[in-house]
């Protein structure tokens, strides 16, 4: 029993360690699309975060209301740009890829500046992206909350 104990927690953890590049290209993934998304937006550039989304993509901003499709999501973050925000990070709580579909969980900052007055905020954001017949990832569904 003893051996067949040893046997089997040397097989997990031969699982384990087998399987960690995998979880790494997936963290690099997730990380790239994330840097490409932060500086976009902390460019202040709407059309450029539009494009990174599914020509159908759905978006909740968490304030009970979803927008959807790519002119309405350049809308939304123009938005916010006029408003005032930048400083845009992501901290990944969580990530995952499953053939061409890569979902994440992270937590979010970003600040908002009015009048000299800077305002910081962050929340938890859910994002679910897909790999296109052209090879580039592109978010389907983004919903995030937010805190001051």
């Amino acid at each position: 029993m003893n051996k067949s104990l040893r046997h089997c927690g040397a097989c997990v953890l031969f699982a384990l360690v087998a399987s960690q590049p995998a979880f790494a290209q997936h963290d690099k993934t997730v990380d790239e699309a994330n840097t490409s998304w932060n500086a976009a937006f902390n460019k202040g550039d709407a059309h450029g975060l539009a494009v990174m989304y599914d020509e159908k993509a759905v978006v909740s901003p968490g304030n009970g209301k979803t927008v959807q499709g790519r002119a309405d999501i350049e809308k939304l973050f123009q938005s916010y740009f006029d408003a005032g925000a930048h400083d845009h990070t992501i901290d990944v709580v969580h990530a995952k890829r499953v053939g061409n579909v890569m979902y994440e969980t992270a937590n979010w900052t970003a600040v908002v500046e009015k009048d000299g007055k800077k305002t910081p905020y962050k929340g938890v954001l859910l994002k679910v992206m897909i790999k296109g017949a052209d090879g580039k990832w592109r978010t389907t569904a983004h919903t995030w909350n937010a805190a001051q």
